[in-house]
């Protein structure tokens, strides 16, 4: 991958937000890469020096959201002010409410009809928030709020399971049907899961910590 430079970094923005803006106006499928590179003031070469297909600014979009996310889900998990317990509902929380807006980029150009970009996509998001729950999780297990003889299998096997069910069904509902059903069942599945014994994940602040 090439080295970029703030300049370059700069036009890289630049095309991924102007293709972003052609995508809603024409639709991807119709949306051309000289399209894109006329609208960024750019050559043809150029976006290719950036990107290798449209379906890449996609991925690139997504990447840059869930940077953001990252970096808010780093502070929950290493802050001294939220008890293990705590912490994971503040992520989870924090992660609901950032897919909310990252949902409607995965319908507008439907992405889960795209197996390639679904692919990265999940990857990607697994790749960067398993590890954060499965300290939290160590955490939890030494601070004696978490039980289970198995912590990466369990973050493991509990995040894929919240991640896909929930992903499953942000298309139908709103957040607080949503919390009526499918995140009271949530709640309960990581709650057996990690063995909590004075109290469950508790979902209901439906608010994310900042």
């Amino acid at each position: 991958m090439a080295k970029f430079t703030k300049k370059s970094i700069e036009r890289r923005n630049v095309i991924m937000e102007e293709a972003e803006k052609l995508f809603v106006e024409k639709g991807f499928e119709k949306t051309t890469v000289k399209d894109i590179a006329d609208k960024s003031g750019v050559a043809k070469g150029t976006f290719y020096y950036y990107f290798d297909t449209k379906e890449d600014i996609i991925t690139a979009l997504l990447e840059k959201r869930y940077k953001k996310t990252e970096e808010k889900a780093l502070r929950i998990a290493e802050s001294d002010r939220f008890t293990p317990i705590e912490k994971i509902e503040r992520i989870l929380l924090r992660l609901i409410f950032d897919r909310q807006d990252n949902f409607k980029i995965y319908e507008f150009f439907k992405i889960d009809e795209n197996a390639k970009i679904m692919k990265k996509r999940n990857k990607e998001f697994r790749d960067k928030f398993i590890p954060i729950f499965t300290e939290v999780v160590k955490e939890g297990i030494k601070k004696g709020d978490f039980e289970t003889d198995y912590p990466e299998e369990v973050t493991d096997i509990m995040f894929m399971g919240v991640d896909g069910f929930l992903h499953k069904h942000y298309a139908t509902l709103t957040t607080e049907e949503m919390y009526k059903g499918k995140f009271s069942a949530v709640e309960e599945v990581m709650s057996r899961s990690l063995n909590l014994k004075d109290r469950k994940i508790d979902l209901s602040l439906m608010k994310p910590e900042k």
